[in-house]
């Protein structure tokens, strides 16, 4: 028997954006990402998200090695993963080389998203991500050649770090309280889990 059509289920027509179109869009201070052309808003960050954030940004930021060959960028900074199907992320920040975007401050200043995989990648995790949509990601930037990855987790207020190789991600022991994080992008550097959260 044939539902009457009010009580047919109601297939939601998604939008899907191109590459050109994708270059036509202003800039925007509003979170989002594109998955397969289909543009996902991210939702709004708690007040810890946005400390954490903000401790990473001067822990990082305060590094000479870092901070003499590259550049922190917090979201929203689109990372376009491919032009078609059109996948772009806003990871809560990256670290990108100058090297890799013409070998100085001014080359990467004019760049209006990145394009290239950035050296270091952080996400935040919050209660809205899914385990589906940690693994997108993560695949994502392992597509892309991102060489490590931090997941910081805001519960049990630790980190991990994956190490990129051939067949996927290396997950090292997750790391809190004092213990330093084993990052290979910055071998000298000794960041814990309790600045991270602490400040």
């Amino acid at each position: 028997m044939a539902l009457p059509q009010t009580l047919q289920p109601q297939q939601e027509e998604k939008k899907r954006i191109t590459w050109e179109e994708y270059l036509q869009l202003p800039s925007s201070m509003e979170r989002m990402e594109i998955e397969d052309g289909e543009v996902v808003l991210l939702a709004g960050s708690s007040a810890k998200h946005q400390r954490v954030l903000t401790n990473l940004l001067l822990l990082l930021g305060n590094d000479p090695q870092m901070r003499g060959s590259g550049a922190i960028l917090p979201a929203p900074f689109d990372v376009v993963i491919t032009q078609a199907p059109l996948r772009v992320r806003q990871p809560d920040l990256v670290y990108i080389r100058y090297e890799k975007v013409g070998g100085s401050v001014e080359a990467l200043d004019a760049l209006a998203r990145l394009e290239v995989a950035p050296d270091l990648v952080v996400e935040i995790l919050s209660p809205n991500d899914t385990i589906e949509n940690l693994n997108a990601k993560l695949q994502d930037y392992h597509t892309l050649g991102v060489p490590e990855v931090w997941l910081v987790d805001l519960v049990p207020n630790h980190v991990f770090v994956l190490l990129r190789e051939e067949e996927g991600w290396k997950w090292q022991e997750p790391v809190k309280g004092e213990q330093p994080l084993p990052t290979r992008q910055l071998a000298h550097s000794r960041i814990t889990p309790k600045a991270i959260f602490e400040g």
